[in-house]
């Protein structure tokens, strides 16, 4: 570099950091023209959901659409693939029927190619058929097992450890997002009760403080700790002296028995299971309340 260059960069310092940044930008625009070049070259296209090389008419609508997910994203009605008939070759923009090859220049429309489901996808997520579930599965042949009860695939895990069956449980909606389960490219979480929900809406009640289940109000997760925390409460808690003779008739939530509880503001304990995930007993409600001295609300 000329003593002038150098002389003109100590005294501006804003102009070396200019000339980094346009060093960064043209080798950042190279890049992107490499990548355009050779995406070019693969004939490979697709959108957000897949990278393939096709892209489908819609018999519902006769539209063009890359996948299934972007139509339903753009029309005010679902389009199922499965009665997919007709595509367009990305590369050659050939009309033809559903096959795994462009009749006319011959390119695959996907590395993996399933022409059950007429799914073509270039990204290897490890994609397998199960002709149980009748739908592609990502993750692995090996990772999954089909549960002819449950009427899906689950992992091996749950194959050694066992699990809790619900006949054709996966047919059926989220009951958070009710989003559908079965055909649901999000991930499922399986709580002890056997009942399904996106692993993402598990996590997003847990954040909340929602701690049962949507569906049957079981405890989704060990709350031992929890529970010994509302013991010590309760236990430094006094009750008034009008409430020390009202017992309520209790349902467990978690180990589904009746029990007599002695009414607390911190909560209702289940005398079988320790447990205060409970409910009291309507039907025996105002029984249990003309029993007791004062009859306080039953609102908790």
């Amino acid at each position: 570099m000329a003593d002038a260059e150098i002389d003109k960069l100590e005294t501006n310092p804003t102009d070396s950091s200019t000339i980094e940044n346009n060093n960064c930008e043209a080798t950042l625009n190279t890049e992107l023209k490499n990548l355009e070049i050779e995406s070019e070259e693969d004939g490979s296209t697709g959108c957000v959901h897949y990278k393939r090389r096709a892209k489908f008419v819609t018999p519902c609508c006769g539209k063009f659409y890359k996948c299934r997910y972007c139509h339903d994203e753009n029309e005010d009605h679902h389009f199922d693939r499965k009665t997919l008939t007709e595509l367009i070759c990305s590369k050659c923009d050939t009309r033809q029927k559903v096959q795994a090859e462009c009749e006319n220049c011959n390119v695959r429309f996907g590395k993996y190619t399933c022409l059950i489901c007429n799914l073509f996808d270039d990204e290897d997520k490890d994609q397998y058929h199960c002709h149980g579930c009748g739908i592609c599965r990502i993750g692995g042949r090996n990772n999954f097992f089909h549960c002819e009860v449950c009427n899906m695939c689950l992992p091996v895990q749950l194959k050694i450890e066992g699990h809790k069956c619900v006949e054709n449980i996966s047919r059926s909606n989220c009951p958070v997002c009710l989003g559908d389960i079965h055909t649901s490219r999000i991930p499922c979480h399986i709580p002890d009760c056997g009942h399904l929900l996106h692993k993402m809406c598990f996590d997003q009640l847990l954040a909340s403080g929602h701690y049962v289940c949507p569906t049957c109000q079981t405890s989704m997760i060990d709350m031992q700790k929890l529970w010994d925390y509302l013991d010590a409460q309760a236990r430094n808690i006094p009750v008034p002296k009008s409430y020390e003779n009202c017992n309520v008739n209790i349902f467990c939530n978690d180990c589904c028995k009746q029990s007599t509880a002695k009414f607390h503001f911190v909560g209702l304990k289940c005398s079988f299971c320790g447990g205060y995930n409970t409910s009291q007993n309507i039907k025996k409600r105002s029984w249990s309340l003309s029993k007791t001295k004062d009859n306080p609300s039953t609102s908790a």
